[in-house]
């Protein structure tokens, strides 16, 4: 088979796979993220033919050897040795020069804040490497020992949670220093220690700073009903939700229960009162947490993910009986979300679910992170406000048709991925390129 040059849809890096007669799914080379590679038909690739060199992003190379005459390119690459540089920025950092025997978590984290990193990412065999605009950057100039992953990792536990992580081999918590929040996940990888640290913001984010359409302002004003996020992790759905319990907290003397997993932004009572749960520490699971809100006399209750029958059960009867519900799922696009929750649900009840979501539903709010021009990021979001015409396509099975709401559905405030990706092009906040590698999931 022959080789096939490749655009990775997460970091828009290229790289080559040799070409498969189906569809087979790789690691980018450069972040890592795991991508779909099309199914190709055979190719008859001469021995003599020079093999085919990508260099990684933010490197300079010189001229490529040549490039086999029939080699194909995905995503419409031009056929020369040397691809054009993307017009986005990729951010640099300066490397942690402690040596790593020496080098503390807590030196670790206030660099990674310094630099606004999202991710910090510790194992053996590699660096310690923070994620900037999707992209993962070494931190330190010489790869980490067992021994030195494991200490990192551990520096943040107390005895206690150490004892916990050796019983159950996986570890989640909030962790807090005099810098700030992070989320941390400590687990066995192949035997050795390691961790990842996600670094909050210390305050939640408002809707003007995320720059959402106003409709999602407008489902903040929803006095009962279902609000989902939805998309793929780490598309900043967290923050989108907190965002808008930080618009009604600031706006509405309303009573609202959240239940998470862990918490990650903590809130100041503001207009109403804010109560939050966490998952393990305060109420023992989701479903729990939130039958109990039930009788807690909540405006507004906000679940942290939708993971099972039972807690979509009882958040769609809170929202029947006059709740405001905030949830989030994990979906590719908005025209999966039904199939999404009905996988969860025993046949004979999916009649009854579909009418009581059609009935509650108020809107979703779908969304992806891109990388902008500048090294950042910005929200780029596809809105769904569920009228007449979506609650007979959700009654109906008819879920594919929803995407044909969202394009008619303007006036109603609806917001396609397309329009507001063009947004952004046409603002020169991110590149015609990275809107192409977005919109691959939504045609």
């Amino acid at each position: 088979m022959a080789n096939i040059r490749f655009r990775c849809p997460h970091c828009a890096g290229t790289f080559q796979v040799e070409a498969q007669p189906r569809e087979q799914q790789v690691n980018c080379v450069h972040c890592r993220g795991l991508v779909k590679v099309p199914a190709a038909a055979p190719v008859a690739v001469s021995p003599a033919m020079a093999p085919v060199t990508v260099a990684p992003p933010n490197i300079q190379v010189g001229p490529a050897g040549a490039r086999p005459a029939r080699a194909r390119v995905f995503d419409a690459e031009q056929d020369s040795a040397a691809q054009p540089e993307r017009p986005t920025a990729i951010p640099t950092i300066a490397l942690i020069q402690t040596p790593p025997d020496q080098l503390s978590i807590h030196e670790v984290l206030r660099h990674g804040r310094a630099h606004k990193v999202s991710d910090i990412h510790v194992a053996p065999g590699a660096p310690v490497m923070f994620r900037i605009a999707r992209r993962l950057t070494p931190a330190t100039d010489r790869p980490l020992t067992s021994k030195q992953s494991e200490r990192l990792s551990m520096e943040l536990l107390n005895e206690h949670q150490q004892e916990q992580f050796r019983r159950d081999l996986d570890f989640d918590y909030m962790a807090i220093d005099d810098y700030g929040r992070y989320r941390v996940n400590v687990g066995y990888f192949d035997g050795d220690v390691g961790t990842v640290i996600r670094i909050l913001a210390q305050r939640p984010k408002t809707l003007a700073e995320l720059k959402l359409p106003d409709a999602v302002r407008e489902m903040a004003s929803a006095t009962k009903g279902l609000v989902l996020l939805t998309g793929s992790a780490s598309q900043g759905k967290t923050t989108t939700m907190t965002a808008i319990i930080d618009e009604i907290n600031a706006t509405q003397p309303r009573h609202i229960i959240t239940i998470e997993d862990p918490i990650e932004y903590l809130h100041a009572n503001k207009a109403g009162i804010v109560r939050q749960r966490q998952v393990g520490r305060d109420t023992k699971d989701f479903h729990s947490g939130l039958r109990a809100a039930l009788r807690q006399n909540p405006d507004v209750i906000s679940i942290g993910e939708m993971r099972d029958f039972e807690t979509i059960k009882i958040a769609l009867t809170a929202a029947e009986t006059g709740c405001l519900v905030l949830s989030t799922l994990h979906i590719m696009s908005i025209d999966k979300i039904i199939e999404r929750l009905l996988s969860f649900v025993a046949s004979e009840d999916e009649g009854h679910i579909r009418y009581v979501l059609a009935d509650t539903l108020v809107g979703v709010i779908h969304q992806e992170l891109v990388p902008t021009r500048d090294g950042g990021k910005r929200v780029a979001s596809e809105i769904l406000m569920v009228n007449q015409a979506a609650k007979h396509i959700i009654r109906n099975r008819g879920t594919f048709y929803l995407r044909n709401v969202i394009s008619t559905g303007k006036r109603h405030g609806m917001v396609s991925m397309q329009t507001s990706l063009q947004g952004l092009v046409d603002e020169g906040a991110i590149t015609p390129e990275t809107m192409a590698d977005v919109m691959v999931n939504y045609r």
